[in-house]
């Protein structure tokens, strides 16, 4: 028997905790005993054997212990004779609080406390719905659909309820069109949660269903809330699971009345609205041509206004649903990333003409006449000088899949709609001279690519838990041409403010993204908002961000456990090693000042050493400048203590204004931070040896060196930061090996003891 110390806790009935000392406490399995006055413990009975209620309607509860070393079905029929129930086999149990039956694969779940009903089992209460939903009694009927939506998500039921058929039983119901909006939404929703099971295929249902559920979509009168929402989502689950009836919800659906219940104020058909526009979206055929329905339908402002805008926060699985149709809304440019450049193409041709003669022969560069297209030396010049690798054959630069021809799709809308822009960014970089220039073709296929992978534009199919949707992109049509050009601009911004040259370009390219990511997580409601952000995060300060990140990442690392248990080892070596490099400047020996502040006074300075075996310490006069050594300090000294002191006769160290020189008359104020005094006690008056360092650091030295003479703390400030400073190295050092691997916060238990040390490693 195993005991511990008594400790409250709360059950399913308080009540029943109020036990006997002494005995077992039959609801919680728990025996409590008292020991000694004022003291407790329990043990804890095996946990095989589970005490919980039971309770069944009209019945007083019982207290029992679940075997869970015996049949389900025994301890039901056990159950049911304590009561007098006939028919065993017609009962199961379920949670008390939810309707959850209680199965052979679950019941490892029971823990002590339970509070279980005694209710009818899956098949019994499978048998008697349907026979229910057959009858022609409209209340009864009523009462069945109730009873059944609330049941369905149980999966034992949904096993017993769908083999005696009765999904073409509900489906039956809807195309009979129920009498009330009520029993409609009952139906629906049992037929959902049973479908949702994913026992059976949708193809089990019928074109008069669906045509049924479109009705409702279409409706332009309001509908009710559930039917709407029951509706919207079935025929979305329809639309993935079911080639077959896909066509037929693509052709019942009125899109301009679907696109309506995207302004509903009811956030859950708002919801199913956009998921199963997105599920039309997903298996069209022609994904081009419907994106232009949905711009031609403003969509994508119906979304801005009415979700996102009007949203405070948004999680889960809307936020999943605007990532599907910004990834969806991106699919007409996978066609263009997945295409390469190929020399005989017209188009790509014409394409990269227009790049070079809106620089080298535009009006507002003054360039003068067009030069002909023929002068292939021209072209390459020009090539050249707009930053593509391959000047003989510019088409090549455009081979790698992604980002295939997207760029240069990008870069013609920029040269085009911001033509002021591209010129500026092109000549400027010419200006810089030879490998200092920001490239601009190999710059912008390098950032498009960038783009496709922070956005996922790659054709891969779409993340069913992707949730990283960005507003900018619900904003405007060629959301992301326009994006683009902010960024292309940001680029050459940041190339310059790095001052890059051209071995410098992928550790720009790294700032840029840095930059980009940085912005985008603001989740900005405009693209003008998110130039400004993105604008703003300059080179020096991604740099002062990185380094913050950093600090802190190390103080979360540094304040782990076993981290902190670590430094505990560490820093009684570490501060020996601080204590020996100040005892090392007391042997080095220092100068110190006499009359501070009286420049013409003979004998100004004298100097002071410790002895190497750290017992005396040796002072004398000197002049400024001079370091004497040990054997030329004299024995003889104007102060009262002479030639040197042992440190076994200093008592005590004084500073500041506690030091007896400070009382002298002619003491100057300004120098009490510089003083320290030694008081000896070698004499019957308590003498004294007083100094005033030179510096700051001299007194931080020797106040610490003398503290630890006389095994003390070091006092001063810089002995702790010069502490810090070690343990924070050392502890980088030790950790060097666990880059990118996680530190628990609390460390790994030890394994117990084996049972005998009878075992041998095998270093073969």
């Amino acid at each position: 028997m195993v005991f511990a110390t008594f400790f409250p806790f709360r059950t399913a009935n308080e009540d029943l905790l109020k036990w006997p000392m002494g005995r077992e406490n039959k609801f919680t399995g728990i025996k409590i005993e008292v020991k000694k006055k004022n003291s407790m413990t329990m043990s804890v009975v095996d946990p095989g054997q589970i005490k919980l209620a039971i309770e069944k309607e009209g019945r007083f509860p019982q207290l029992t212990t679940f075997d869970q070393s015996l049949p389900l079905d025994e301890i039901v029929k056990e159950v049911c004779q304590k009561w007098s129930l006939p028919i065993p086999e017609q009962y199961a149990f379920q949670y008390a609080d939810y309707n959850c039956y209680i199965t052979e694969e679950n019941r490892a779940g029971l823990k002590n406390g339970t509070v279980l009903k005694l209710t009818l089992s899956p098949a019994k209460l499978a048998h008697d719905i349907f026979e229910h939903l057959k009858a022609t009694n409209i209340e009864e009927k009523k009462n069945a659909l109730s009873t059944l939506s609330n049941i369905s998500e149980d999966a034992a039921f949904a096993s017993e309820f769908i083999k005696r058929d009765g999904l073409k039983l509900l489906i039956g119901m809807v195309e009979n069109k129920p009498e009330s909006s009520e029993t409609l939404a009952n139906c629906l929703t049992s037929f959902q949660e049973l479908m949702d099971h994913g026992d059976v295929s949708w193809d089990i249902l019928t074109q008069g269903f669906i045509k049924n559920l479109t009705t409702f979509v279409n409706k332009k009168n309001p509908v009710d809330a559930t039917v709407l929402k029951r509706c919207l989502s079935i025929l979305e689950a329809v639309s993935i699971n079911s080639p077959a009836f896909y066509q037929v919800v693509e052709k019942e659906v009125v899109f301009e009345n679907l696109v309506l219940h995207l302004q509903n104020p009811i956030p859950d058909i708002r919801l199913n609205a956009i998921a199963l526009i997105n599920s039309l979206f997903m298996r069209t055929p022609n994904r081009r041509q419907f994106a232009e329905l949905l711009s031609k339908r403003g969509v994508r402002g119906y979304i801005m206004n009415n979700i996102i805008r009007d949203s405070k926060i948004i999680r889960g699985e809307m936020a999943h649903q605007l990532y599907v149709y910004q990834s969806l809304g991106f699919s007409p440019l996978v066609d263009v990333v997945n295409m390469r450049g190929n020399a005989s193409n017209q188009s790509l041709f014409e394409n990269l003409d227009k790049l070079r003669k809106a620089v080298f022969e535009s009006e507002l560069v003054g360039t003068g006449s067009a030069r002909p297209i023929s002068q292939a030396g021209v072209l390459s010049k020009d090539f050249k000088r707009l930053g593509f690798v391959d000047i003989e054959s510019p088409a090549n630069d455009f081979h790698e899949t992604p980002p295939g021809l997207l760029p240069l799709h990008t870069m013609v809308y920029f040269a085009n709609k911001y033509s002021e822009q591209y010129i500026k960014i092109v000549l400027e970089n010419l200006s810089r001279g030879e490998g200092y220039e920001c490239p601009f073709a190999r710059a912008s296929i390098a950032l498009v690519k960038m783009l496709c992978e922070i956005l996922e534009i790659n054709g891969d199919p779409i993340s069913e838990s992707g949730e990283g949707y960005y507003p900018i992109f619900f904003t405007m049509d060629f959301a992301f041409e326009e994006f683009f050009c902010i960024c292309i601009q940001l680029l050459n911004k940041t190339w310059k403010e790095m001052r890059a040259t051209s071995g410098d370009f992928n550790r720009v390219m790294q700032v840029v993204k840095d930059q980009i990511c940085r912005a985008l997580r603001e989740k900005h409601q405009s693209m003008e908002m998110f130039k400004t952000t993105v604008f703003s995060l300059g080179f020096t300060k991604m740099l002062k961000l990185l380094q913050e990140e950093i600090h802190e990442r190390n103080m979360t690392e540094l304040k782990a456990k076993p981290v902190v248990e670590l430094r505990e080892q560490v820093l009684p070596e570490l501060k020996e090693i601080v204590k020996q490099q100040r005892l090392d400047q007391l042997i080095q020996g220092a100068l110190f000042d006499k009359a501070p502040g009286k420049a013409r006074a003979r004998e100004r300075f004298w100097y002071c050493r410790l002895s190497p075996n750290l017992k005396f310490l040796h002072y004398g006069d000197c002049q400024e400048g001079q370091a004497p050594p040990l054997e030329n300090l004299p024995n003889k000294c104007e102060y009262v203590l002479r030639g040197r002191v042992p440190i076994a006769k200093v008592t005590r160290i004084l500073f500041g204004k506690d030091c007896p020189q400070t009382r002298d008359r002619n003491f100057r104020r300004a120098y009490l931070s510089l003083c320290f005094s030694l008081m000896c006690d070698n004499e019957p008056d308590e003498k004294h040896l007083d100094f005033i360092a030179t510096s700051q650091s001299v007194f931080a030295i020797w106040s610490d060196a003398l503290s630890t003479l006389l095994n003390k703390e070091m006092p001063s400030s810089e002995s702790q930061e010069e502490l810090e400073t070690l343990l924070n190295m050392e502890m980088k050092l030790r950790l060097l090996d666990l880059e990118n691997i996680s530190i628990p916060e609390t460390p790994p238990a030890i394994p117990s003891v084996p049972p005998n040390f009878n075992f041998v490693y095998d270093f073969s």
